[in-house]
């Protein structure tokens, strides 16, 4: 028998119970989301917000093989494509206010965008890794622990290098969507400081950011120790809460509450700043450095101060001084917003998941919500010049 064919799948429901050296055999410094600091971080602060669910896959040499992530979270849908098909889907998920709240069970990080749910041995291929991880999902649907906690399967979100080995998910009856793209800004190797940057801008966008610094230059900037995190943590929630109220859907409300433990675990791994106007906490961010990558995280912002002060042109301006300061080679700048962020130079990348019903009726029911999801439309703003672009 192959020495790469699984033997058996392992199941822990607490960091602590998994065996620290096998995962971390699997699990690079470049995968700061699979840390176990990060993992534990989430774990102890969001107890009733998320169950996670980690799993090591071992070969028939009892070696591990692959090390994955899943998590039973709720999410919150206010609108849904296809009423009247979601419905059916989720009748019984169904609140007062007629917005839904489905419980899924999800392979990958819902706090950041990307390939963030698995790690896997260089003796499997990633077609492999994700075929056991679909597998392990099919056992973990089946255990008595959480086969009646969750409705729906999701693997997310998969870059366009990788739809060739994720259409494996497909053998097991999971269906593939787009949902926003993301938004990637390639830091250029001439950009040593941030006004390198601003000159490498067409006249238009360079005006453009500098009107965002003069409207914002009342403001201050500064990273939050975790001591700080605890002293505005009422203050960002409230903040975090203006942004969630926005969207059609959100998680992880308590999200907050992990900051200060995400401080203290990961240090300069994990960066959350304050925006100040004299003392009052008017904005935040979050951001992680993730190998050669920073990727922003959320933002919190009292929208009263948003136009007059470029609030949060400010926040995406910062990412963009950060991550030339930490010379990484490319700023994730996530979801939504993709016309601001475009005039940053941030490109739109698309992101496929994808998802199945535990039901296997209600999984056909499942293919016209999906297919009527997709990346909003926007115009793409092109702000460095062709003599640039071409050097």
């Amino acid at each position: 028998m192959p020495k790469n064919i699984p033997q058996r799948f392992s199941f822990y429901p607490s960091v602590d119970e998994i065996p620290h050296l096998l995962w971390n055999d699997l699990v690079s410094e470049q995968h700061v989301f699979l840390t176990f600091p990060y993992l534990k971080a989430l774990e102890e602060t969001l107890k009733g917000a998320l169950k996670p669910i980690y799993i090591l896959a071992y070969n028939a040499d009892e070696k591990p093989i692959l090390a994955g992530v899943f998590q039973i979270a709720t999410f919150i849908y206010k609108k849904a494509t296809q009423q009247n098909v979601f419905i059916k889907l989720f009748q019984d998920c169904r609140n007062v206010d007629d917005s839904f709240s489905i419980r899924g069970l999800v392979c990958g990080n819902i706090f950041a965008t990307g390939e963030h749910g698995f790690a896997y041995s260089e003796k499997i291929s990633k077609q492999k890794a994700l075929e056991l991880l679909a597998k392990a999902a099919k056992q973990i649907q089946k255990d008595p622990r959480w086969e009646d906690l969750f409705k729906v399967i999701l693997f997310k979100e998969f870059w366009p290098a990788s739809l060739k080995n994720a259409s494996v998910l497909e053998n097991y009856k999971y269906r593939s969507f787009q949902a926003d793209v993301n938004m990637v800004l390639k830091l250029h190797p001439s950009w040593k400081t941030f006004a390198h940057y601003l000159q490498s801008m067409k006249a238009k966008y360079r005006t453009k950011a500098n009107s965002a610094y003069k409207k914002s230059d009342s403001l201050s900037v500064r990273s939050l120790t975790s001591e700080e995190i605890i002293l505005y943590e009422s203050q960002l929630y409230q903040l975090f809460s203006n942004v969630l109220n926005k969207s059609e859907y959100r998680y992880g409300e308590n999200y907050p509450a992990s900051f200060s433990v995400l401080k203290e675990n990961l240090g300069n791994l994990f960066i959350c700043k304050g925006v100040f106007l004299d003392d009052n906490l008017i904005a935040f961010s979050t951001a992680f450095i993730n190998g050669n990558t920073l990727e922003a995280n959320y933002v919190g912002i009292d929208y009263k101060y948003n136009t007059k002060y470029a609030v949060y042109e400010r926040l995406l301006y910062d990412y963009v001084e950060e991550a030339i300061a930490l010379k990484v080679s490319q700023l994730h700048l996530g979801r939504t917003s993709e016309l601001i962020k475009s005039a940053l130079g941030a490109v739109p990348v698309e992101m496929t998941l994808y998802a199945r019903h535990t039901s296997k009726l209600k999984n056909v029911l499942l293919k016209p919500v999906l297919e009527n999801i997709e990346p909003n439309t926007f115009e793409l703003r092109r702000p460095f010049g062709e003599k640039f672009l071409n050097n």
